[in-house]
């Protein structure tokens, strides 16, 4: 049985972002940003399940939801929700966060709060690589597989899969 892995590294699959790595109860980076760029390799269904015609879907499918989520993570503070050290107070136009002895105030539109305890490339790949998958299961993919680089040639990738049920 042979398979195919779609491969989609378009330039446009990037996204610029702040935010800082916690490393241990008195170390962290200080708040500074990335020019992030993402690829993802796609494990399309069988050779069986591919169309008539020799190709499994139009990229363009996953190419538009791919840069759709992206762009919502442009030009934003990527802040870790689950860190026990970081606190949030937000009204209605104003985010104040708390880490420890650091204090911010951003616009609320501009931060996201990931569901996370770092925004590592790490985490990152990994939040993608399942939001991708749990979009694209219903297409038959069976694998996505994400690598966040936060500069050229450093970065992680994380795969998520269809269990064997």
């Amino acid at each position: 049985m042979s398979t195919t892995t779609l491969h989609l590294a378009k330039q446009n699959f990037k996204f610029s972002a702040a935010h800082f790595l916690i490393f241990d109860e008195t170390h962290a980076e200080r708040l500074h940003g990335h020019n992030y760029q993402v690829k993802v390799d796609i494990l399309a269904p069988t050779e069986e399940d591919l169309h008539s015609e020799g190709y499994f879907i139009d990229f363009n499918v996953f190419k538009k939801f791919i840069k759709a989520k992206l762009d919502s993570w442009d030009e934003i503070v990527l802040l870790p929700k689950d860190h026990p050290d970081m606190k949030f107070k937000s009204n209605e136009k104003s985010l104040e966060v708390t880490f420890r002895d650091r204090f911010y105030v951003f616009p609320k539109n501009e931060v996201i709060l990931l569901p996370v305890t770092n925004t590592s490339v790490e985490n990152l790949s990994r939040l993608l690589a399942e939001e991708f998958f749990a979009e694209f299961a219903q297409y038959g993919v069976r694998k996505v597989k994400v690598l966040v680089e936060e500069t050229r040639g450093q970065g992680a990738s994380s795969v998520v899969a269809k269990s064997k049920a």
